[in-house]
């Protein structure tokens, strides 16, 4: 079986941490507004883009955050929806929205895996519904909620 006390001793003993987590963004904290019990932080990626996420006051806290901290923002490529800059659909309940320019198209039943460069040169791995028709060198739109950007402190 799992022996808890050996995975806590592994888990606060390391000073790094591999995670599945393949969008992992170095970022400064522009801004922070704390309402109640949450907070949400302006992350800049680079000259142009920057990205919110959505975290508690006490993760805030903890983490000791404060405008122009230097942090990871980490973000699972399935968390992101991936479009055609030009598309109408694009939601608008998703805060976080991103331009980039599309380096690579994989094909998938489930989905196209699409990998993007940013502004700065940052890049980023997110997917489009199965024939999307994204296309090399095109331009697109990376959505990812707020809730879904993880804030991490760089080792």
């Amino acid at each position: 079986g799992i022996d808890a006390d050996r995975v806590a001793e592994l888990g606060s003993s390391r000073l790094a941490l591999r995670t599945s987590m393949r969008n992992q963004l170095p970022a400064m904290v522009a801004a922070i507004d704390t309402t109640g019990v949450i907070s949400r932080l302006v992350l800049q990626l680079g000259d142009d883009a920057t990205v919110t996420a959505r975290i508690t006051r006490e993760s805030t806290e903890l983490l000791g955050l404060v405008v122009g901290m230097h942090v990871v923002a980490l973000c699972k490529a399935t968390a992101i929806r991936v479009r055609r800059a030009d598309d109408a659909a694009v939601s608008e309940k998703t805060t976080n929205r991103i331009d980039g320019k599309i380096t690579s198209v994989e094909r998938g039943e489930a989905g196209d895996e699409v990998s993007l460069v940013l502004a700065g040169g940052v890049r980023l791995v997110g997917f489009a519904k199965a024939g999307s028709g994204l296309r090399v060198r095109g331009r697109a739109i990376a959505e990812i909620d707020e809730a879904a950007v993880v804030v991490a402190l760089p080792v």
